[in-house]
């Protein structure tokens, strides 16, 4: 009997032997192992461009020059209205060159400065310099002092006598003095800013600077 197997089977093997056991192979079974977990992968990091303001600072106190009040040169708070009732008392600094009329020395606080300005007593309107512009005030005190107690120095780009009058102060506490220029027939009173290099006025709505000015002065009499 041939033993050649059929095409595509398994190899020959030699015939058992009589009352012998035939071995044919089977296949293993391997024991099956789950994969190991997939490592934990770091979460990405994201960058933004994204920038944080800076936090808003608190608006300055206003810092507060000596009154320079007394007997000879006093402040007095007033308003247009009533300011006329310090006719014969107040400075009377220069006029308008419209119409001659008087401007007396007035100062006022805004955005944390107390700031020098002019008041046009018969018009009832006072104004300030300030950030290039004529700023309105409606409270502000009238400088007063008799005439013989103040005078007019001329002097330039910032300087001062040491006998200026110090009418206010920035809100860093740098002191403002009292000067006047003349300006388009107007002789104006307004501020002088030692650290800007001049005197500025308030003009027709603007603010106007000047390197040339006089400064008021005590007579130290």
């Amino acid at each position: 009997m041939s033993h050649v197997p059929p095409p595509g089977g398994p190899p020959p093997y030699p015939p058992p032997a009589p009352g012998a056991f035939a071995y044919v192979p089977a296949p293993v079974m391997m024991p099956m192992y789950p994969y190991p977990p997939p490592e934990l992968q770091p979460q990405p990091t994201y960058v933004t461009n994204y920038i944080y303001p800076p936090p808003v600072p608190a608006p300055p106190e206003p810092v507060h020059v000596v009154e320079n009040s007394g007997p000879i040169i006093d402040w007095v708070p007033t308003t247009p209205t009533n300011a006329s009732s310090l006719t014969g008392r107040a400075v009377v600094a220069g006029k308008e060159g419209w119409d001659s009329s008087p401007l007396w020395i007035i100062r006022a606080h805004h955005n944390g400065d107390l700031i020098p300005g002019k008041l046009a007593v018969q018009h009832r309107s006072a104004y300030i310099p300030y950030a290039g512009k004529e700023v309105p005030v409606h409270n502000f005190e009238v400088l007063c002092a008799p005439s013989h107690a103040v005078r007019w120095v001329p002097a330039n780009n910032g300087s001062v006598p040491p006998t200026a009058i110090a009418a206010g102060n920035t809100h860093t506490a740098e002191p403002l003095y009292i000067g006047r220029v003349t300006h388009m027939r107007s002789v104006t009173p307004g501020k002088i800013h030692p650290t800007h290099g001049c005197c500025y006025i308030s003009f027709s709505g603007g603010e106007v600077s000047y390197k040339y000015y006089e400064v008021l002065c005590e007579t130290n009499i």
